[in-house]
């Protein structure tokens, strides 16, 4: 059959053996074409849910607003999310560490990630900067550049008038706002180059096993994409806050749903913070279970962020040469570390430089010092809720002339800390504009930020 075949084209005449061919590309060009076609509309890689309409076509850049209350103009072309190959369970992840292990490099989480070059790390070109601020009685002379110091500032409300004196004067690297968004675009005018990070505190954990994490995710970005859309001051955008893991099995359905989001958000032209771990959680061998949400940031544009406080100082319980700093954890030798702060070297010793993701940036999204009720804790802890409620016995331990100047002392120690990794981009001090009825006056930063801007100047 083969040979009779052969046989008979050789018989045609040139100009027919021509068209024989020229027929023949054309019916293997309409067949790739419907081949695309057929991918591009199937499941595979669907619009994320509830987006179609409000997203009639998303851009991958920001729109030129005026305002936080600004209305974003859509383009023409509905975005599509690539739905990755996601591992459907979260066992296997990693070896299993052992008390004094260091995890090995794994098998890639995300392959469809990793066949893409990863987003470029190199430090971005810094914008114009705003001539200095003139001097103000109190406060030091504004700086006309970033500050060297990796003390920012956490903000619930713009309702205090110090917060933009302090950001115009010591043009913090990260400032970081909940729920009180639109300010943020005066932040990028008094100092462009400031890392700023946004939260809206909505979260649902009911949808936790109930329905897919990647779903979830999809849904988690399409009930707030509009409010990210009206506030281009917002660099990154965190998900959900303090996410309690209790187990494996739920740390791995978290991890699957920041992974989706980070590069969701990236295929939306936005930038995900992920994590939001609380002080002291997970302990060292669940980190490995979080690591596919770590990856996908590394790749699709975002940032890790979590959590550090201490009392009664931001030094007590650091250590270096001790295996088992905190449960599981290998001896990192000179490399300080400790169960509260600068607990996040955990994560960068012991997993994400040993797979080549060490750059990977890092924000302690709220930092600060937070207290136990009573007293007796490590460090001769005399209880208290937040700084204020230590100021007097700071002063009387010889940590500065006042509660104010004393929590600046205190904090610079961790501040030098941050500053011998690179990949951190700063703190945000918890908090400023505390909601009175909350509880969380004894956090508020009024009182702080002259001594901490006078800090910040002196430091370049």
């Amino acid at each position: 059959m083969i040979n009779r075949k052969l046989t008979a084209s050789r018989s045609l005449l040139p100009k027919q053996r021509r068209r024989l061919i020229g027929l023949t590309l054309i019916l293997a060009g309409a067949l790739l074409g419907l081949l695309v076609i057929s991918v591009s509309a199937s499941s595979d890689i669907p619009l994320v849910p509830g987006l179609a309409t409000s997203l009639a076509g998303s851009t991958s850049v920001y729109p030129t607003v005026s305002g936080a209350e600004a209305t974003p103009q859509p383009s023409a072309t509905p975005v599509r999310v690539w739905d990755w190959l996601w591992w459907q369970n979260s066992t296997n992840l990693a070896e299993e560490p052992g008390p004094t292990s260091t995890p090995k490099f794994y098998t890639a989480f995300f392959p469809e990630i990793m066949r893409a070059d990863p987003t470029e790390r190199a430090a971005a070109e810094l914008l114009p900067e705003p001539p200095p601020v003139p001097p103000t009685p109190n406060w030091p002379n504004g700086l006309d550049r970033l500050t060297n110091s990796k003390l920012g500032v956490h903000v619930v409300q713009n309702n205090d008038q110090f917060i933009m004196e302090f950001i115009r004067r010591a043009r913090p690297r990260v400032v970081k706002a909940v729920g009180d968004l639109g300010w943020l675009n005066d932040v990028k005018q008094a100092s462009p180059n400031t890392v700023t990070v946004g939260r809206i505190p909505e979260q649902n954990e009911d949808w936790v096993f109930t329905m897919l994490p990647e779903e979830a995710a999809d849904l988690y970005i399409a009930s707030q994409i509009e409010r990210y859309r009206l506030n281009p001051g917002v660099d990154y955008w965190e998900g959900w806050n303090e996410f309690v893991p209790v187990n494996h099995d739920r740390l791995g359905w978290f991890a699957r749903f920041e992974a989706r989001r980070a590069c969701a958000m990236q295929a939306l032209g936005f930038k995900a913070a992920v994590g939001g771990f609380s002080v002291g959680v997970p302990e060292y061998a669940d980190m490995a279970v979080f690591m596919p949400a770590l990856e996908a940031a590394y790749h699709c544009g975002g940032i890790f962020h979590l959590h550090e406080y201490n009392s009664p100082t931001m030094d007590c319980g650091v250590t270096t040469g001790q295996t088992g700093a905190i449960p599981g954890a290998p001896n990192f030798g000179s490399v300080p570390v400790g169960y509260h702060t600068l607990r996040y070297r955990f994560w960068y010793e012991g997993y994400l430089k040993p797979r080549g993701m060490g750059d990977l940036p890092l924000v302690i999204s709220e930092a600060g010092v937070e207290g136990r009720p009573t007293a007796g804790g490590p460090c001769n802890d005399p209880g208290g809720r937040a700084w204020k409620s230590y100021a007097d016995w700071w002063a009387q331990q010889g940590f500065g002339p006042s509660g104010p100047e004393a929590y600046v002392n205190l904090l610079a120690w961790y501040d030098a800390q941050m500053r011998q990794d690179s990949y951190v981009i700063g703190a945000t001090l918890f908090t400023a504009g505390a909601p009175t009825d909350e509880g969380w006056t004894h956090f508020d930063l009024h009182d702080v930020f002259v001594p901490l801007a006078w800090y910040a100047v002196a430091l370049q």
